[in-house]
């Protein structure tokens, strides 16, 4: 299968209320097939699938949410935690009346897909993972503990990762909170709350693992380990591409999903 850039997709833009929280959900595409929810990653938005959802929108219903505090969603007065990154995505489902979707999910986004896919086994299709790890490695959380708001405004002073980026999109914009939260999320490794750990061997939905071969803020080694335990799990490593391979390959990201929905999902 073949798929090209440059479409443009009309899209319907809609506010679901979650837990003090007004999540921005756009709605787009078409198909018969089940619904696919995109969930970005931390610090981003929407606008990390800029590129791959017009590709996907020919074929498939597209759901592509702001993760709270993100984007235009509010961050609202409960702790950010992956826990609460797969309530949200369980209750945006429930508020559009769709009982199963494809998930796929970058970086945090996948790690909430995971622990959606683990905890709740029948409102998952396909699961695509895109830079995420299961399991919180040592190396990362000390590098993740580092992360400040100062640290994250000099090492991203420009670009979609920028504090100017997300202050001119959020409707309550806070900074400073918003970095403090993603990084009490980062390194939250407890499976209650925080990354999925061995419940990940309770996902009985197909997973397709794909990431960056340059990636240097998820692990092959994890990659490979889930596909051990995930007997007929994909895992995609695209060459000469990063941790933001969402971005940079859309075009190779778009074959691989819409394969993966025609049934012809495997590993390269």
């Amino acid at each position: 299968m073949s798929v090209g850039a440059g479409t443009v997709v009309a899209m319907d833009v809609r506010t679901v209320v979650v837990a003090g929280a007004a999540l921005s959900v756009e709605l787009s595409g078409r198909g018969t097939s089940p619904p696919l929810l995109l969930l970005h990653g931390g610090m981003g938005s929407t606008a990390d699938f800029a590129e791959l959802v017009p590709l996907l929108a020919r074929d498939r219903r597209v759901i592509c949410l702001d993760s709270r505090g993100h984007g235009r969603s509010t961050l609202g007065d409960v702790p950010l935690s992956y826990q609460r990154l797969e309530r949200d995505a369980l209750a945006v489902l429930d508020e559009l009346g769709v009982a199963r979707a494809d998930v796929a999910g970058f970086s945090d986004g996948g790690i909430a897909g995971l622990r959606l896919a683990a905890h709740q086994p029948e409102r998952v299709g396909t699961l695509f993972t895109i830079g995420s790890d299961w399991t919180l490695p040592e190396a990362s959380r000390a590098f993740l503990a580092q992360v400040t708001p100062r640290w994250w405004r000099d090492r991203n002073p420009n670009g979609p990762y920028s504090e100017a980026a997300y202050t001119a999109k959020n409707p309550e914009p806070d900074f400073d909170r918003l970095v403090r939260e993603n990084v009490t999320m980062w390194i939250d490794d407890t499976s209650a709350t925080g990354y999925p750990g061995e419940d990940i061997r309770r996902i009985s939905a197909p997973v397709v693992m794909i990431r960056g071969a340059d990636d240097r803020l998820s692990s092959h080694d994890l990659a490979v380990a889930l596909q051990q335990m995930l007997p007929g799990s994909a895992l995609h490593e695209l060459p000469d591409a990063g941790h933001e391979v969402a971005a940079s390959r859309p075009v190779a990201l778009a074959e691989i999903v819409l394969a993966a929905g025609q049934g012809q999902a495997r590993t390269v």
